[in-house]
């Protein structure tokens, strides 16, 4: 009879994987991809092969390895064959049942996937509480149709029943939430599509929710060299009696010289800074590309961007360029990254008076000095390929979102003057 058990394994972090031994053949499956939250190696118990109850969702991982390993032992109590031959005829029944996970295990994996992909500074690559969401609110929606949530699989989910879900959406919570849970739902699908657990050609013609690219629909939203001027030299007291005015401002006008996303400036160290051809350079790639940014991002440092660094030097902390971020903000964030969206939305509401002071048609936002930079460079005769890498996008991108026509003023005026035949 093939024995069946679990044992943990490695030395770097948490691991866990399924052991099956039978006359000297010996396999192993790894589990650990299925299971829920961060799992620390003291929240293992050896002995009886199972999570602590401090494990992170204890109950639902127990749930899950006891649920995974009873398929091993049901059909090895019966088993004459090899070990490899047993986990292959597993997995080909599989494939002609219900297989694969369920929707709300695949969910669960698809978050410890991003909880566990780390950039440098230990916080977390991917932002996950939107599946969260998805994941309750399908739950209730099988419950308002009586279905059994925790027995629908992912193999089960057809693009009927993605509509109805939408459908049921729009009826029961007034289209609220529709675009995230259709974001999400999109993004599971492409990910069960890449694991080759559904076709994602399947569920081309659903009813996804297409909202406007918010950064393409405020392309034109630019300050003008007037209006940068003026945010330099506004009476800040007049408009905000924050105690970070003179940081938010300092933070906007680097983001105006550097051209890069908030948290990627909010991130930024020191030891990013590296002497190309005589010059300091912040060289570092896009948090949110850096798996697939092939060449970083080199910005020249000029001189007003080193007295704003000089500025904040004594207040910043673990080598972080601003006072925004540190390694014990870092480890006591509630959510995800949650200091950078705290600062942020703190600062986009600063900006609301700001951009009324500046006489700003529109609301003014953090991405506005990011479109400001690129279409400023791009009027003085800075390479486009130049811009982009600067920038961390493509040039593509500089045409499509970031540059905005109706504010090249020196583009213009060379129009104005070809047009004189």
């Amino acid at each position: 009879m093939v024995t069946v058990n679990y044992q943990s394994f490695g030395t770097s972090g948490f691991q866990l994987r399924l052991r099956l031994y039978l006359a000297g053949e010996t396999r192993y499956i790894n589990v650990t991809k299925l299971l829920k939250g961060e799992i620390l190696k003291k929240h293992w118990d050896a002995n009886a092969h199972a999570f602590t109850r401090q494990c992170p969702f204890s109950k639902e991982n127990n749930g899950i390895i006891t649920k995974f390993r009873q398929k091993y032992e049901d059909v090895a109590i019966n088993w004459k064959g090899t070990v490899q031959g047993m986990i292959q005829y597993i997995r080909e029944h599989e494939a002609n049942g219900p297989d694969g996970p369920l929707v709300s295990e695949y969910i669960q994996t698809v978050i410890t996937r991003l909880q566990r992909s780390r950039h440098k500074d230990g916080t977390m690559k991917g932002r996950f509480e939107d599946y969260y969401k998805l994941d309750k609110r399908l739950q209730k929606f099988c419950t308002a149709k009586r279905l059994k949530y925790n027995q629908l699989y992912l193999s089960e989910l057809t693009p009927t029943l993605v509509n109805d879900f939408f459908d049921w959406i729009t009826v029961s919570q007034e289209g609220k939430g529709m675009r995230n849970s259709s974001k999400s739902l999109h993004s599971i699908i492409m990910k069960a599509d890449k694991d080759m657990l559904v076709n994602a050609e399947d569920f081309v013609r659903c009813n996804w929710h297409k909202g406007g690219n918010v950064a393409s629909s405020q392309k034109f939203n630019s300050l003008t060299p007037e209006q940068v001027r003026m945010f330099k030299e506004l009476n800040l007291r007049e408009y905000s009696r924050s105690k970070r005015n003179e940081l938010f401002r300092d933070f906007c006008l680097f983001i105006l010289y550097t051209g890069p996303s908030p948290c990627d400036a909010i991130a930024l160290k020191y030891s990013d800074i590296q002497r190309i051809g005589d010059v300091s350079h912040f060289v570092f790639k896009r948090r949110k590309l850096a798996h697939k940014q092939t060449v970083p991002c080199s910005v020249p440092i000029s001189t007003e961007m080193q007295a704003i660094i000089d500025k904040w030097r004594k207040l910043s902390k673990d080598g972080y360029i601003f006072p925004i971020r540190s390694k014990a903000t870092i480890q006591n964030q509630l959510t995800n990254n949650g200091n950078i969206k705290h600062f942020v939305g703190n600062l986009n509401l600063w900006l609301k008076p700001i951009g009324v002071a500046l006489g700003c048609h529109f609301p003014l936002h953090t991405y506005t000095f990011r479109h400001t930079a690129i279409t400023h460079y791009l009027s003085k005769g800075v390479p486009v390929i130049y811009v982009a890498n600067m920038m961390g996008t493509s040039v593509e991108n500089c045409e499509k979102i970031y540059y905005n026509n109706q504010a090249d003023v020196a583009s213009r005026n060379k129009v104005m003057t070809a047009m004189k035949f």
